[in-house]
Parts: structure tokens; sequence; C-alpha cells
């Protein structure tokens, strides 16, 4: 792209006293499909990241009473007429489970999330691709301890097994009880780092079935991601060549009005 429209000057718009108002629904469409292409490209590069759950972007159109208000010198914040992205939530439909073979791997098959421990409190996530750390404590990939019912989940040597319930045992004993936990609907969860949410109201989850050895991937479809981000680079370019067209439309009025 050769360049930003959201780097556009609106001092840009005007000569003189006069401001072609018709670039307005270009220049905020363009903004609209950076953000929009910022949101897809994101999306394609946790495409491989277990559990991942895609953004999705909702449009909104603001119009005045009449497009043809006037001030002197017109504002573009008060005599708006554009389209915006008003606001972003997450997609929680679940990703295809995957097995790997890994004990230490858990899936959710079901609604629900795993409870991690943090330094910045409680979070929740999908992602099961855990590890064990130095102290033999089942932890995520970042080093935050994963819960279980009776606090964290620690697995000395032995032979590991975590049944549908999400009960642990090593060597056929049972040792703690993955902690899974689930929100009313629809979720309100805010997405934080490291692919986990936060928020409140948690429940105890039901009708969930654990599975071992398995991840659930990510949920973003490569390829009707790679497609709309086709499709919003052709739209960007549309809006390019419209505000390039007109600010050099105006150019020209502007010299015959000289004349």
């Amino acid at each position: 792209m050769p360049c930003l429209i959201s780097e556009f000057r609106t001092s840009e718009l005007y000569e003189g006293d006069v401001m072609n108002k018709g670039i307005y629904p270009a220049l905020s469409g363009g903004v609209a499909y950076e953000k929009l292409l910022t949101i897809i490209a994101n999306n394609v590069a946790n495409v491989n990241t277990a559990g991942y759950k895609a953004d999705r972007p909702v449009f909104k159109v603001d119009m005045p009473d009449s497009i043809y208000q006037s001030q002197n010198p017109p504002s573009p914040i008060s005599d708006k007429f554009y389209t915006e992205i008003d606001s972003v939530f997450t997609d929680f439909n679940s990703g295809v489970i995957r097995q790997t073979g890994n004990v230490l791997d858990l899936a959710i098959e079901g609604d629900g999330f795993f409870v991690i421990d943090t330094p910045d409190g409680t979070r929740y996530t999908r992602s099961g691709n855990f590890i064990l750390d130095a102290s033999k404590t089942l932890t995520t990939v970042d080093g935050h301890m994963v819960m279980g019912d009776g606090g964290p989940i620690i697995l000395e040597e032995g032979k590991i097994a975590v049944d549908a319930d999400g009960r642990v045992s090593v060597n056929g004993s049972e040792v703690n009880k993955v902690k899974i936990v689930d929100f009313e609907k629809p979720y309100t969860l805010t997405k934080d780092q490291n692919n986990m949410f936060f928020g409140a109201g948690e429940q105890t989850a039901g009708g969930y079935k654990l599975l071992q050895g398995a991840v659930e991937l990510s949920n973003v479809n490569s390829v009707k991601e790679m497609a709309a981000m086709i499709s919003v680079l052709r739209g960007y370019e549309s809006y390019q060549k419209v505000m390039t067209t007109m600010d050099e439309t105006s150019a020209k009025a502007n010299e015959v009005g000289r004349v």
C-alpha cells in the first residue's frame, strides 16, 4: 500500500475555506478497512495457536440529519457521514480437536474453560497444550499454573491419566481434578495476552468431556481469512483511488476558480 489512509491529514481537505465533504465517506471507509485488515492479519497469524478464538468486527454508519449541513469551516467530527468499526467481538466457536499423543495435552469437548493462575489474577483459556515446570506442577507454556479443584496440579513421576471428567491420577491414584468453569452466554469475556481471557461470573461447567493427548486448534479458517484479506485490500485500494481522484478534481476546480 503506497500510504495509509489513516495518515491522510484532514487539513489537506481544505483549500482556503472550501472543503470537499464527499471525501469523508471514502476516508472513513478506508480507515475502517485498515482496522479490518489488522484484525484479519492477527487472526491469520494465530491460525496455528492452540485454542485461539478469532476476532470479528462490528461496523457502524454515522450519518447526520442532512449530509448537506455546513459550518464555516465545516468540522469533520460534528458534520460526519462515515463508516467505522464500532467494536470487535470474539468468536467463541470451537476449533477442531487434534490428537497429539502428549499425555499433558488436554482438550475440552463442549463448553468450558481451563482456569489459570497468573500474577494478574485468574485467567481462562481453551488452550490445553500444557507442560510440567521444575516443581512438577502443570502449567501453561508461559509458566502459569493450571488450577484443579484442589489447587495447583502437581504430578510426580509415573503414569499420568486424565479421565473425561478431568480427574487426574498418577499410577492409578487420584491426585486432583482439572478445574473447568463456564460463563453465561453470550460470553462477555475480555481477551488478555497469551491467549487467555478474564471476566466475572464463573460457574461450574457441565456437559463437557475432557480429552487427554489432544488439543483444540484455532477456530480460524485460513482459507476464508485469506480470501477476506484479498477482498479488503481491493476495497482499500478503491477508497485510495476515490480519495486521490476527488483531491485532484478539487485542486483543478480551485485552479479554474482562481483564473
